[in-house]
């Protein structure tokens, strides 16, 4: 079974980051803090609109070009003005004090490159970072062009990594997992219509439990993006749901807590 070596050999303990691992029981409320703002940047209002809307976690893709990050989903995308620092790391450092929130960062470029310029922007936003004498209010988790996973204990402690059901890790490189992630497409073709056939459901349903078993929370990417789908990711007890549309899924789940 996957992960068994790594679940003999690792204490059920959650990931050591500033936030408490997100990882559910089911029954548990679901808020907008277990929102996912996927392509962020894609937004009018990149960062601003989901954290406003009290999103838990909010994802932006980055290409280094000439030593500075830019923000785009594609290289052709990228514009002077879209950087990482100016749509990002600004108005973060001006809110982070406000609430606990995921940053992940998908790399699109190499690691070995983006990586040190990441780091090296990063340090510089103490109030993202936590080194402004508290504990940070940002946990930085890095995806896409990930290093390999023995090499994740040699970057500063305040960046985690974006974990796969299918990878096996060192006990130590567990610790720096802050987040384990999976495309929906690879367990299922299901577009948010109907039912999820009972075989498909119950293979998405152990991938969540086991990232559970090891005390991370857990997110679908390219899920289908409506109610159905994310009533599915709550009966999964799925920590993060995927989402475009900000406001449609922030008033779903408003009112589903509500009706509670």
């Amino acid at each position: 079974m996957k992960w068994g070596l790594i679940q003999k050999c690792v204490p059920l303990i959650c990931c050591a980051a500033m936030l408490a691992c997100a990882s559910r029981e089911q029954g548990t409320a679901y808020t907008t803090e277990n929102a996912h703002s996927h392509n962020d940047y894609e937004q009018k209002l990149p960062f601003k609109h989901a954290f406003d809307a009290g999103f838990g976690s909010i994802e932006v893709d980055v290409f280094l070009r000439e030593g500075e990050l830019f923000v785009a989903h594609d290289a052709e995308d990228i514009r002077p003005e879209r950087t990482l620092k100016a749509l990002y790391l600004q108005p973060i450092s001006e809110l982070a004090s406000e609430r606990s929130f995921q940053l992940l960062i998908d790399l699109k470029t190499a690691a070995d490159s983006t990586l040190p310029v990441l780091v090296q922007q990063l340090a510089s936003y103490p109030a993202v970072t936590g080194q402004a004498g508290k504990g940070p209010a940002v946990r930085v988790v890095i995806s896409g062009k990930r290093p390999e996973p023995e090499q994740w204990t040699k970057w500063p402690s305040f960046v985690f990594f974006d974990g796969r059901p299918d990878e096996h890790y060192p006990a130590a490189a567990l610790e720096r997992v802050g987040l384990i992630s999976a495309s929906f497409l690879n367990y299922s073709s299901w577009d948010g219509s109907g039912r999820l056939s009972p075989e498909e459901k119950a293979r998405v349903r152990e991938e969540v439990e086991r990232a559970h078993v090891l005390g991370k929370p857990f997110r679908f990417w390219a899920i289908p993006d409506n109610p159905q789908a994310w009533e599915l990711m709550k009966e999964l007890s799925v920590d993060y749901i995927n989402t475009d549309r900000i406001d449609a899924l922030a008033f779903w789940l408003e009112n589903e807590t509500s009706a509670r």
